[in-house]
C-alpha cells in the first residue's frame, strides 16, 4: 500500500493534467490506465484493511467502546 501511496503522491499531477480539460487524448491515455490501475489497488488494500479492523472488533481484539470513543473524537475534529 505505501508503494502505491508513494506512487499517486508523484502521479497526482499528472492526473490533474490529464482530466483538466476533460478529455482523455491519445497520448495521455497509458498514463491514465497505470493511475487507474493504481487507485484500484488502493481500494483493494483499503478493502482489505477494512475488513481487518472489523474482524479485531468483532473477536475483542480491539476493544468496540476505546474504538468508538476514539472514532468519536476524530469526528469532531
Amino acid at each position: 500500500m505505501l508503494a502505491s501511496l508513494n506512487s499517486m503522491n508523484k502521479q497526482k499531477e499528472r492526473l490533474i493534467e490529464i482530466t483538466a480539460d476533460g478529455a482523455i487524448s491519445e497520448d495521455e491515455l497509458a498514463d491514465f490506465i497505470f493511475i487507474q490501475h493504481e487507485l484500484e489497488r488502493i481500494s483493494i488494500t483499503v478493502e482489505t484493511l477494512q475488513l481487518w479492523a472489523e474482524r479485531m472488533l468483532a473477536t475483542g481484539a480491539i476493544d468496540a467502546q476505546q474504538y468508538q470513543a476514539y472514532k468519536e473524537k476524530l469526528e469532531k475534529r
